[in-house]
């Protein structure tokens, strides 16, 4: 058991959810571990990269085992149309993180569903359209982190049904998901980290 520093934006804060209802929360209480939540509502890849380093300074949970979980992009696409800053920023702390002798994992978010997107959202972005390049740029990260040996936590089948369908009932909106959303990220996030805990017991 270690900390997880995660790294990310509204779907990392846990909008519209209370504190202990949020999938940090529910995670660390069901891994052992310290999970510490870093997202800040509305953020981009940029400013992830900026507060890597920040973080980094801090030292938390430096004298344990740690890792940095790394979810973001959509905002990107959501205020540019593309995903190539996203793209961008994502490799580029991964790999500061390597060169710091640190553990990246990268998420792949739920994805967007269909429902009624907040107002303040909707009149500024094509969600369609966004819907599109945000599935291609999950896809890029996977292959990126399969060619860069990037661990990855995916969250797209637990937001499936058996026909591929997302599971609309799990989102407060289009983007944010509701506490039982939360829950389904949670155990995600801790089947992941038991599996590093059982790799440390037997390296």
């Amino acid at each position: 058991m270690g900390t997880i520093i995660c790294l990310g934006d509204s779907l990392t804060y846990g909008y519209g959810v209370r504190r202990a209802q949020c999938w940090t929360e529910l995670a660390a209480g069901m891994s052992g571990w310290n999970v510490v939540n870093r997202g800040i509502c509305g953020d981009t890849t940029g400013g992830m990269l900026v507060r890597l380093r920040e973080i980094l300074r801090e030292g938390i949970g430096k004298r344990e085992e740690r890792c940095f979980l790394l979810m973001g992009g959509c905002n990107d696409i959501f205020f540019s149309g593309s995903s190539t800053g996203a793209r961008e920023n994502m490799a580029a702390m991964a790999h500061q993180l390597f060169a710091e002798g640190e553990m990246p994992l990268i998420a792949v978010g739920p994805g967007i569903a269909k429902g009624n997107f907040p107002t303040m959202w909707s009149d500024l972005v094509d969600f369609p359209a966004a819907g599109e390049v945000v599935r291609a740029y999950y896809e890029w990260l996977e292959r990126f982190c399969l060619s860069f040996g990037v661990r990855m936590i995916d969250f797209r089948g637990d937001f499936r049904d058996r026909e591929g369908n997302i599971r609309t009932e799990l989102y407060l909106d289009g983007l944010h998901l509701n506490p039982e959303g939360h829950r389904v990220m949670a155990e995600r996030v801790a089947k992941v980290l038991g599996v590093m805990d059982r790799e440390t017991m037997n390296p």
